[in-house]
């Protein structure tokens, strides 16, 4: 297949990008700033007519979308790049003739919880039901994605490594991390069944666990000794949160922390069959 991969240069992008090429498809890097022979320059903070995407997508199989982002903000509006940019996209898809697409939501997205992160998100996945029978579509979506090069896999790896780790409300919140390897395994094998459906799958390891669980479990995959763990009340917290709101490198924000305290897991039996294999444990990513 030739695929064109949007958000090519982002941590999860990154890893469909050589796990699709060792898979023997030829892939094209979408990306903002070119930097290989046969990227394709996009801007997804402007590019929401279809007109500029239909002569970008001749010749393509298949589309995968991975831009995303965390943080809403002026110069990157959530708006635009996960719903806007995407419907775009998709519209083209369908009047190029672009048989594949593969989208990248987030666990979570039809929990209720009111942020942009989701309610963004949910939109696009909505106009997935809305193409012609003629484009099938795989809407994954991932829980927090562990791989040695991700962000926030790296922050959690220092956590762990700390004798003493201050968690936000003792670290409770429910997670169920899915590995980087498993995301890349499952589109290729998606891509690669001729009979494969248009479906939503929620991407999640093989158990479910809590913040503290996951850094305790890290931690003895490194052969070090157990943290002690003091718990960070929520009302401080929240004050953490409503100051990150005005720092936009923070990680901690009121939408990651509503997110963050509603938890992430669902049942692994849907991604499981997509994979054709149970998915990795968190107990096994470092170790």
């Amino acid at each position: 297949m030739k695929i064109l991969i949007c958000g090519a240069s982002g941590f999860v992008g990154r890893h469909l990008t050589h796990d699709l090429g060792q898979a023997g498809h030829t892939v094209i890097r979408a990306v903002r700033s070119p930097r290989e022979p046969d990227d394709m320059a996009v801007d997804f903070r402007n590019d929401t007519d279809k007109h500029l995407w239909l002569p970008r997508l001749k010749g393509f199989d298949a589309v995968i979308n991975a831009v995303g982002l965390l943080r809403d903000s002026k110069h990157n509006p959530m708006q635009t790049l996960h719903t806007e940019t995407p419907l775009a996209l998709f519209a083209a898809c369908a009047e190029a003739g672009v048989q594949r697409i593969v989208h990248l939501s987030a666990l979570g997205v039809n929990s209720g919880v009111a942020v942009p992160y989701f309610s963004t998100r949910l939109a696009t996945e909505a106009a997935l039901h809305q193409l012609p029978a003629s484009v099938r579509w795989l809407c994954l979506r991932p829980s927090v994605i562990y791989g040695e090069d991700g962000a926030s896999a790296t922050m959690f790896r220092q956590m762990a490594k700390l004798p003493v780790q201050v968690l936000p409300m003792g670290g409770v919140q429910s997670l169920q991390p899915v590995h980087i390897a498993d995301i890349g395994a499952a589109v290729a094998h998606w891509l690669a069944d001729t009979g494969a459906a248009s479906q939503t799958v929620d991407a999640v390891g093989a158990e479910a666990t809590t913040m503290r669980g996951m850094l305790d479990s890290y931690r003895a995959q490194m052969a070090r000794r157990p943290a002690w763990h003091v718990a960070l009340p929520s009302t401080l917290v929240r004050l953490i949160a409503l100051a990150g709101d005005h720092i936009p490198a923070s990680p901690m924000c009121s939408d990651t922390y509503a997110m963050l305290a509603a938890g992430n897991t669902a049942p692994a039996t849907g991604f499981a069959k997509l994979l054709g294999r149970e998915p990795r444990s968190f107990r096994h990513f470092i170790a």
